[in-house]
């Protein structure tokens, strides 16, 4: 048989330092499972999509996105501040950002644009609520930008931000009418310009129609 061979000590004490300096590294935590809090919304309106802890003067919170609060017409979505601490277990507050989370001089459509799947907070104070699918109106045609949100430190949106652009002018169209009778039947030419007219998106900054008769 042949002879065992030992370790040398000198490579024990190698792996010894290895080992010490490795575990110096590691950070360990302890999770609390006996006071655990548990917070509850609508399945349906993807309620824990994000979920950020947040403090303010007020104390400490739970902020919970909710993409697809609005159900079933308009699911705008909506950001739930949650309070943490209180005692007794108290309700989560539906924070209504999507109201408030604007941009001027567009035609908003907000439905549907999932306002709060994205949720940051600020360590200055405040958080950051956004959008993804905010989009805005030109003509017929709908551009998805999205929009973000700073919300204060006591919940109230300060600005939102969103890429859009100023509507161009369409076009700018003259109808002229001929009154001598020379166009007939008059019915049908009027419907005609009925259904043109309805199918335009008319105003300052868009289609111009001047109307001409003689």
């Amino acid at each position: 048989m042949a002879p065992r061979r030992r370790a040398s000590p000198g490579v024990a004490v190698a792996c010894g330092w290895i080992l010490t300096v490795v575990l110096g590294f590691c950070v360990s935590f302890n999770v609390d499972v006996k006071n655990s809090m548990t917070f509850s919304g609508p399945v349906e309106d993807m309620f824990g999509y994000t979920v950020q802890q947040y403090a303010n003067e007020e104390g400490k919170w739970v902020l919970i996105g909710s993409p697809l609060v609005g159900q079933p017409k308009n699911r705008t979505g909506d950001v739930y501040k949650c309070p943490v601490g209180r005692g007794e277990p108290l309700p989560c507050i539906k924070l209504d950002l999507p109201v408030n989370t604007s941009i001027p001089n567009v035609t908003e459509v907000k439905e549907n644009m999932t306002f709060g799947s994205t949720l940051v907070t600020n360590p200055n104070g405040g958080f950051l609520a956004c959008g993804p699918l905010y989009a805005y109106r030109c003509g017929h045609l709908h551009y998805t930008t999205g929009i973000c949100s700073n919300v204060s430190a006591t919940f109230q949106v300060m600005n939102s931000i969103a890429p859009v652009q100023e509507c161009s002018t369409q076009l700018d169209i003259v109808i002229v009418l001929d009154g001598s009778n020379s166009i007939y039947p008059w019915q049908s030419v009027t419907a005609f310009l009925n259904d043109l007219l309805e199918r335009m998106d008319i105003g300052p900054k868009q289609t111009q129609v001047c109307d001409s008769a003689f």
